[in-house]
């Protein structure tokens, strides 16, 4: 802190000197040349604390510092998360709504795992309600071709089975 109080007062004191100095200065080449030079020495004494810089204590400084106090995760890392979540949900409620309109109430719930770029794709797909063999087929079908997630990776679980599982 001593140190940033000490530089304040050099660039504080220049300035005064500096403009002093072009006060009492004729007009013309003169003052022009002087107003170039205060300039220049301004500049300088802006500048002393980074040619005087220790090195050493700057490494000392940053090695003192918690760690990953100096890290940036990137952007992506801090909003993947909320997004999958918020894709997931989505996607969820557009399934339940597509197995209402085939005349089969059901809930679901979808995995996504982000692709190269970071993007949460839907890999597995959860739907749990009674279904007819029929409407089963129709929302595999559906799922497979709106979220290009196969049949394979979909799982459909019966009510009946759920309720006779918890109550057992």
């Amino acid at each position: 802190m001593e140190v940033l109080r000490t530089w304040v007062l050099a660039v504080t004191a220049a300035a005064l000197v500096i403009a002093v100095a072009d006060a009492l200065m004729p007009q013309g080449t003169v003052k022009q040349v002087g107003k170039l030079t205060g300039g220049l020495i301004l500049v300088l004494v802006l500048l002393q604390p980074v040619a005087g810089l220790d090195y050493q204590d700057l490494l000392d400084w940053v090695n003192a510092l918690p760690a990953g106090a100096l890290t940036q995760e990137p952007l992506e890392d801090r909003t993947a998360v909320p997004l999958e979540k918020g894709i997931e949900g989505e996607l969820a409620a557009y399934i339940a709504e597509k197995g209402a309109a085939l005349g089969c109430p059901c809930t679901a719930r979808v995995d996504c795992i982000p692709d190269e770029t970071g993007v949460p794709i839907p890999s597995w797909v959860t739907v749990t309600g009674d279904f007819t063999p029929d409407q089963k087929k129709a929302l595999q079908t559906l799922i497979a071709q709106d979220l290009g997630v196969g049949p394979e990776e979909q799982q459909y679980i019966s009510e009946e089975m759920t309720w006779t599982q918890k109550n057992n």
